[in-house]
C-alpha cells in the first residue's frame, strides 16, 4: 500500500482526510453544505433536513437560533459521535484532494483546487497574506470551536496567480498538467447541488504529490475567504506551536487558471431610518431618488473619489457614528436582499460597490488590509466534502472500498434520503 509523502517545498502538505462513509445514510447532494455566507437562516432547516447534513455540524447555530460559535462543545460531540458511528471515516493514507466546481451553461465555468493542510510552522506559511481586518470577537469564538472540535471543518480558500511566474516555468506547467490529469480520472464524489456540480478525487500517489509539492513551492498566497479562521488557527498556533493545532486545512486555487468573481458586500444597519444616517453623514434628508430604506454610499463621496475602497472607509465611519457598539449591523451581498432586510426592519442598507480582485492582491503583497467584509469572492468550496482532525491517530481507517464513492446527476433535493445512488 503506498503511504504518499510529507510535503517539504510547500506549507501545503498531505493528510488523511475524514470522508462521509456509507453509514451517513444518503447521496451528497442531501449531506453536503453550500459554501461560506451562502447559508441563510430560513434555508437551514431545508439543508439540514437529514440527520447528517453537515451544515449540522458547520452552522448548528442556525438551527438553534443561537449566535455563530455560541456552543461549541455542541459541533465537538457530534463530530465525536459521527465518527464513532462511522458517518465520517478517515482515508487510510495521506493524500491531497482536487476539488473542481462546475457552473453557468453547460458547466462553462470551471474552478479546479487543491486542498491539503497548511503547517503553520513551514516557513512557507509566512508567504500567506491577507487582505481583510478581523473581528477579534469573532476570532475568539472561531478559536474556542476549533479548539473544542479538534479539526478543522471548512478550508480556508487561498490562491495564487500562476501568470506571475510566467507560462514557461516547469512547476507551472508541470502542476498545472498534473491537476488535469488527476480530474480526468473517475472521482470519489460527483453531484450536483444547486446548479453547481463537484467533484473531488484524491492523490495519494508519490510521483503526482512532488510534482504538486513543485507546483506550490515558493508561492505568494493571499486569503480570499477564511480570514478568522486563519486568525484563529494563528491563534491557536502562537499558544502551542507544537500541538495538533499548527496545521489547517486550506484549499489552493491558480487564479490565472480559475478567476475568482468579486462582489460587493453592502451594510443592513437594523432599525436605523435613512434620515438619522444621512444626518450623520452631514445630510439632513435622503434624496428623492433615493429609495427610502437604501443609501449609495458612492453618492455621498466628493466627486473627486473615485476609488472604491473610499466607501467602504466611509461606511465604516457612518457606522461608528450611528451604533458605535457595533450592534444591529449585518452584511448581504445582494442588493436586493440588502434593501428587504432594511425595509423589513425599518433600518437602512448602505449600498457599496465591488473591488476588483487584482487590487485586492496588489494591496494584500504589500501587506495592507481593506475594512472587515469588504469582498466576496466566488466561487468558494462546498462544505463536507472532507474534514481535517487534528489528532488522526485517535481515529480508526478504513479500506478505500468502505468509504463513500459518489457519483449521481441528480439535481439537489432537501429532503432526506436512506438510499445511496447507483
Amino acid at each position: 500500500m503506498r503511504t504518499g509523502t510529507r510535503s517539504t517545498a510547500a506549507p501545503l502538505r498531505p493528510f488523511r482526510a475524514l470522508r462521509y462513509g456509507p453509514a451517513a445514510g444518503g447521496p451528497p447532494h442531501g449531506l453536503l453544505s453550500p459554501p461560506g455566507d451562502g447559508v441563510t437562516a430560513d434555508r437551514a432547516a431545508g439543508l439540514a433536513a437529514h440527520p447528517h447534513a453537515f451544515l449540522r455540524l458547520v452552522r448548528p447555530d442556525l438551527l438553534e437560533g443561537q449566535g455563530p460559535g455560541e456552543r461549541p462543545d455542541d459541533t465537538a460531540r457530534s463530530l465525536r459521535d459521527w465518527v464513532a458511528r462511522g458517518v465520517l471515516r478517515q482515508d487510510a493514507t495521506p493524500s491531497l484532494y482536487v476539488v473542481e466546481q462546475r457552473t453557468g451553461p453547460g458547466d462553462a465555468r470551471v474552478q479546479r483546487g487543491l486542498i491539503g493542510v497548511l503547517d503553520l510552522a513551514h516557513p512557507g506559511s509566512a508567504h500567506v497574506r491577507p487582505h481583510e481586518e478581523v473581528d477579534p470577537h469573532r476570532v475568539r469564538a472561531q478559536a474556542r470551536r476549533r479548539r473544542a472540535a479538534g479539526a478543522d471543518l471548512e478550508p480556508v480558500l487561498l490562491c495564487f496567480d500562476g501568470s506571475d511566474a510566467g507560462s514557461a516555468a516547469p512547476s507551472t506547467e508541470a502542476g498545472a498538467a498534473c491537476l488535469d490529469r488527476v480530474a480526468a480520472d473517475r472521482p470519489l464524489v460527483e453531484t450536483r447541488a444547486e446548479g453547481c456540480r463537484v467533484r473531488l478525487w484524491r492523490v495519494d500517489d508519490p510521483v503526482r504529490l512532488g510534482v504538486l509539492d513543485a507546483y506550490l513551492a515558493g508561492r505568494s498566497l493571499c486569503i480570499a475567504d477564511g480570514h478568522h479562521r486563519w486568525a484563529a488557527a494563528e491563534e491557536q498556533y502562537r499558544t502551542d506551536p507544537t500541538g495538533p493545532g499548527r496545521t489547517l486545512l486550506a484549499m489552493v486555487v491558480d487564479v490565472g487558471r480559475h478567476p475568482l468573481t468579486s462582489s460587493a458586500i453592502h451594510r443592513v444597519l437594523t432599525g436605523v431610518p435613512a434620515a438619522e444616517l444621512l444626518a450623520a453623514a452631514g445630510e439632513p434628508a435622503p434624496l428623492p431618488s433615493r429609495p427610502e430604506h437604501a443609501v449609495d454610499v458612492r453618492g455621498l463621496l466628493p466627486d473627486r473619489v473615485h476609488d472604491p475602497l473610499a466607501a467602504y472607509r466611509l461606511a465604516e465611519q457612518l457606522i461608528a457614528r450611528v451604533r458605535p457598539d457595533g450592534r444591529g449591523v449585518e452584511f448581504e451581498t445582494r442588493r436586493d436582499r440588502a434593501v428587504a432586510r432594511a425595509a423589513a426592519t425599518s433600518g437602512t442598507a448602505l449600498i457599496l460597490p465591488p473591488v476588483a480582485f487584482p487590487a485586492v492582491r496588489e494591496r494584500a503583497a504589500r501587506g495592507l488590509l481593506m475594512p472587515r467584509k469588504t469582498t466576496s469572492l466566488t466561487p468558494k468550496p462546498w462544505s463536507g466534502l472532507v474534514v481535517h482532525r487534528h489528532h488522526p491517530e485517535s481515529t480508526t481507517h478504513h479500506p478505500e472500498e468502505q468509504v463513500c464513492d459518489w457519483r449521481e446527476s441528480e439535481s439537489i433535493t432537501t429532503a432526506p434520503s436512506t438510499t445511496r445512488p447507483s
